[in-house]
């Protein structure tokens, strides 16, 4: 009885072919499921224009939900508008003292958390009653983007 060589061969190469396909498929199927997947829920957004000074301020309560498998670091949140066709970009601060090496705070698989932020910029003019705002929440693992509208609020936060 004689073993044919280059079929033994070929045959193990094609279960290792599929066994590695398998592997990897698993792999980044496992990889998907445990990557954190935010949600942002703006609750409120609010901005002031304070005419002696020219400056507008804005202020927003948001939503943070992980469904996924996987924590992340919380690295900032950016708030863009629109207005006159001139983009504006802010920085938002958080408004919370859990601040610590620059990330607004670590957010655990299945949590969901609140935040609290502000920012400020130099506006020439008074803005309309309601402005189109786009929040991007930057993480660990990326980023996540969400859409909301601010009112315009009739006196500043005290």
């Amino acid at each position: 009885m004689t073993i044919d060589m280059d079929l033994v061969n070929l045959t193990l190469g094609i279960v290792g072919t599929i066994a590695g396909v398998v592997s990897l498929t698993v792999h980044l199927w496992r990889l998907k499921r445990e990557n954190p997947r935010l949600t942002i829920n703006v609750l409120s957004c609010e901005h002031y224009f304070e005419n002696e000074t020219k400056v507008l301020s804005f202020w927003s309560e948001t939503e943070l939900r992980n469904l996924g498998d996987r924590g992340t670091d919380m690295l900032g949140i950016d708030l863009k508008f629109e207005y006159k066709e001139k983009d504006y970009n802010l920085k938002m601060s958080n408004q919370e003292p859990l601040v610590e090496n620059g990330s607004i705070r670590w957010i655990r698989p299945h949590q969901t958390i609140r935040t609290f932020q502000t920012a400020f910029i130099k506006f020439e003019g008074p803005p309309k009653e309601q402005l189109d705002c786009i929040f991007t929440l930057y993480h660990t693992h990326g980023a996540e983007k969400v859409k909301a509208k601010s009112q315009k609020r009739k006196t500043t936060y005290e």
